[in-house]
């Protein structure tokens, strides 16, 4: 089966070419706005559950930027060794909001560190990737994670929204084109 088969049998759209280096900037933004949100959070906040299926601030921020964490290693090595089911292990060791913002600021900025050095490669190549749900190219894997951080994102202002948290001028996740998130935020 070819790659373009299998990223659409997973129900992964593939991107063009043009589209690559869009998509992976796309995500600064979003991981941006997440940062600059979590700053305004008391701990307890964080670690309350959300109506995201009951999990917390700070389980989301790890399902979604230790993903994006793991990209650029996806793109140079082939493989994406991402296991959600896992979160909650390296959740554990973030123990206040400094941590946790750490650890977001971290991943933000290796994924940004990625395509200052890496992003024009994303207009010539394509990669294959193996992870554990699946082999995809890394164009599909790229649009996943966008709309995976857009999402949890739109949860995360939702939930502070309703919790009385005054954020900053928010990121408005529908300046993104091509999206497509379903109308429910939760």
């Amino acid at each position: 089966m070819h790659r373009t088969q299998i990223a659409t049998a997973l129900g992964l759209s593939v991107p063009s070419t043009e589209e690559r280096q869009r998509l992976a900037w796309d995500i600064v933004p979003v991981l941006d706005a997440w940062i600059a949100h979590l700053e305004h959070v008391e701990w307890e906040l964080v670690v309350r559950p959300t109506p995201s299926r009951g999990r917390t601030l700070r389980n989301l921020t790890v399902n979604v930027f230790d993903p994006v964490s793991l990209l650029p290693g996806a793109f140079s090595a082939g493989h994406f060794e991402w296991y959600p089911e896992e979160d909650h292990r390296r959740e554990e060791g973030l123990r206040s909001i400094g941590d946790v913002v750490g650890f977001a600021r971290d991943a933000a900025d290796a994924w940004l560190l990625f395509l200052g050095e890496h992003g024009d490669e994303l207009d010539r190549r394509d990669p294959p990737v193996a992870s554990s749900r699946g082999h995809v190219n890394f164009g599909a894997l790229l649009e996943y994670q966008r709309w995976h951080a857009a999402f949890h994102y739109r949860q995360m202002v939702e939930f502070l929204r309703a919790e009385g948290v005054v954020l900053p001028a928010a990121f408005k996740v529908e300046s993104l084109t091509d999206l497509d998130l379903p109308e429910n935020v939760f």
